[in-house]
């Protein structure tokens, strides 16, 4: 019996630069100029018979054959930093938008992936890469907030409440407003994190705002002297509705510490997101404070710039200052020169401060009374506009009257923590108290 052939058959002819390969078929010879299916996979042999790599224009159509096999390419493909997709005709998308998996992706021109703010058919859209036109969700652009509805179209003007809850206004292309603002002839009082409509008692940026149910700021004044509380995760989950009822008009949330150099130098407490939008939202005046384990200089603006950004990740604005917890033995060596001494201390503790200011941050710092006597100048810092918050609890045992306040510096203290084993409402176990003097700020 004789040897048996195929009627068709891959061979490659050599080139002056690589192999190069056609399809024979064993009737018509060399194919040329035609798309075809071998073994499930289509190739495309141009115009001389040879196997096409790349992409290219057939019919009217763009499709893209594999740079190393030559076969047909399908679905997202990325081509020198951008993304373009190919349906299941391998066709090329291009110039419109097209629905994948149930999502609805822009395509330029040239068919790349259009990722970001877009005007379209008299609307303003935002597509992001991997997922597509952002519906039903707010979306951050340029440093403003917007809001993208069911088509994908952002609202414009107005008031509009969220999937959560909140009221927000929209003021067109500046998007959320915040703080107090006058929308329609009326002032209004809008969250500072997130831009909820506020009502009730609110206490905000030195104020107290009387308001009404509908968000409409009835009065406020400025009270000399506020009482707050300071927490961290543990005090474990809070009931920041029970505090609010409970009389605290301000507090000071940890929102992590600085750790030496051989960790991530910021460490964020587990409950510093929730407590502060809770506290807020419950009308609580809110700072911040980072312990310091980290005593070198660039440590601690490292650390620093980690909290901003974990802050703006999680759309955290403060209205009282963000505190540098400076306390731990370990590190600050008390009653020794460690540190480069007191002078040097001093003006750590400074730079600390004026690094947060550089980041847009109102800024104070936290001791103990004997250390602001000895380990470094308190009052120095304080009389340069630095707000201090001063550790002394006397006996530790009872609400003291914010008037007993007394510190051996020609200036008083901003901020007072009075207690560290107060009961308040919302609270499970102890957690310290704190007086805040409106007179003292700057």
């Amino acid at each position: 019996m004789g040897t048996s052939f195929s009627s068709t058959c891959l061979i490659d002819r050599a080139g002056s630069e690589r192999a190069q390969t056609q399809y024979l078929d064993r009737h018509a010879g060399v194919v040329k100029d035609q798309l075809l299916e071998i073994d499930s996979q289509k190739y495309y042999f141009d115009h001389d018979g040879f196997l096409y790599k790349g992409e290219i224009e057939l019919d009217g159509f763009v499709y893209s054959f594999d740079e190393s096999t030559g076969a047909m390419q399908y679905g997202w493909i990325e081509r020198n930093g951008e993304r373009y997709y190919y349906d299941e005709e391998g066709r090329k998308i291009i110039g419109c938008e097209y629905e994948i998996e149930g999502r609805d992706f822009l395509f330029g021109e040239t068919g790349a992936e259009v990722v970001g703010p877009v005007t379209r058919n008299g609307g303003q859209y935002y597509y992001e890469a991997l997922t597509g036109k952002v519906i039903n969700s707010e979306k951050q652009v340029d440093g403003a907030w917007y809001y993208y509805q069911s088509d994908g179209a952002r609202f414009g003007t107005g008031w509009l409440t969220l999937e959560d809850g909140r009221t927000v206004y929209y003021d067109g292309d500046n998007g959320m407003l915040f703080g107090e603002q006058t929308i329609g002839g009326s002032p209004y009082l809008l969250n500072i994190s997130r831009g909820g409509r506020m009502a009730g008692i609110v206490y905000f940026d030195g104020e107290v705002y009387q308001i009404s149910d509908d968000g409409v700021i009835q009065s406020k004044k400025r009270l000399p002297v506020w009482k707050g509380i300071d927490v961290s995760v543990h005090q474990g989950e809070i009931d920041w509705k029970a505090v609010a009822e409970s009389g605290v008009q301000f507090a000071f949330v940890r929102a992590g510490y600085l750790a030496s150099e051989d960790r991530p130098i910021f460490n964020p407490d587990r409950l510093y997101v929730q407590n502060v939008l809770e506290a807020q939202e419950n009308g609580i005046s809110v700072g911040a404070y980072l312990y310091i384990y980290n005593f070198t200089q660039d440590g601690v603006n490292e650390g620093i710039d980690s909290f901003n950004e974990y802050s703006t990740e999680n759309r955290i604005k403060l209205d009282l200052p963000v505190v540098l917890d400076v306390e731990d033995k370990d590190y600050f060596k008390p009653g020794s020169d460690g540190l480069g001494g007191y002078d040097y201390r001093t003006a750590f503790v400074r730079d600390g401060l004026d690094y947060l200011q550089s980041l847009g941050y109102k800024s104070g710092f936290y001791t103990s009374q004997n250390w602001a006597n000895n380990e470094f100048d308190a009052g120095r810092l304080m009389n340069e506009g630095y707000p201090f918050w001063l550790a002394n609890w006397f006996g530790n045992n009872k609400d003291l009257d914010p008037a007993t306040l007394s510190w051996n510096k020609t200036a008083q203290p901003n901020i007072w923590q009075f207690r560290a084993t107060g009961q308040v409402p919302g609270i499970a176990g102890e957690t310290d108290m704190d007086y805040l003097y409106w007179n003292n700020m700057r």
